[in-house]
């Protein structure tokens, strides 16, 4: 009998309502059914009071989008993951944004200061992972950028593939998961407009550089372009496949709620519910 991954959602997608209401949000997050989530800092919030909520809601965080476990801070995050629970550090972006990704020589780098966080977090049983958008896609010096990194890194080093992201950079979702195998143990099944004309640029905010667009076009899971379905397929090595949008024009909290019940009323992953 298959097991199905578990259904988690990723908390950046709630930032507005959680800087406003920590607590309440994540309250109606678990309402919907969802059993886990993933943390991308804490609006408002600690931690350590995160972590007291999510215990008493019965939420587990077993992915997080976090810094690597590396330079003077390494303590400090890995302390931070075990009291959290978390099992998997993923970087929403790599520590230099675009810059990590400029030439075959940053890429190598940023390999290698991966495999250093992954040797620090495999001391304490966790493994460290990166999340790509679709800069991080393209051909760098007639190879995919991303290609550089798999090759320069062990398979313990997670992909959290995004799967619009991958889709607008003009790649095969249901291709790249195979691409990538062990290593997409938790993925972004973010859908959308992927064929808009859109630019995105790049922006700095108080969580770190993100890339912002005057158009909006995520949507709620099984509403957009992205063949979801087709993907779940392949997913063979899946654990926690996550609902993300980055924005949305309507109400978000519904657009999570209707993505929890296409993802888990396709048979894509399971909630509490």
């Amino acid at each position: 009998m298959t097991i199905l991954p578990q259904i988690t959602v990723q908390l950046y997608s709630v930032r507005e309502h959680a800087s406003n209401d920590y607590e309440a949000t994540l309250r109606s997050i678990a309402a919907m059914g969802f059993g886990c989530v993933e943390p991308a800092g804490y609006p408002s919030y600690t931690a350590e009071k995160a972590a007291k909520l999510f215990s008493e809601l019965g939420l587990s965080a077993p992915t997080a989008h976090i810094a690597l476990p590396v330079g003077d801070k390494k303590n400090e995050i890995i302390e931070q993951a075990l009291m959290m629970g978390h099992k998997y550090l993923i970087t929403g972006c790599p520590p230099n944004f675009k810059e990590n990704f400029s030439s075959i020589d940053t890429i190598k780098a940023t390999a290698e200061l991966y495999c250093q966080a992954a040797e620090n977090a495999a001391a304490h049983g966790l493994q460290v992972g990166y999340h790509n958008h679709d800069w991080d896609l393209i051909d760098v010096d007639g190879k995919p950028g991303y290609q550089v990194f798999l090759d320069n890194t062990p398979e313990t080093i997670l992909w959290e593939a995004d799967l619009f992201w991958v889709a607008r950079a003009g790649r095969s979702p249901v291709e790249f998961l195979k691409e990538i195998g062990v290593r997409g143990k938790a993925l972004h099944f973010k859908d959308g407009n992927t064929h808009t004309n859109d630019t995105f640029t790049e922006a700095e905010t108080e969580d770190g550089k993100i890339m912002v667009s005057d158009a909006i076009p995520f949507l709620p899971a099984g509403t957009g372009q992205v063949d979801l379905i087709a993907a779940s397929k392949v997913a063979t090595y899946a654990e926690y496949i996550a609902v993300e949008l980055d924005s949305y024009n309507g109400d978000m909290m519904e657009a999570i709620q209707t993505s929890y019940t296409y993802l888990t009323s396709q048979g894509i992953a399971q909630g509490k519910r």
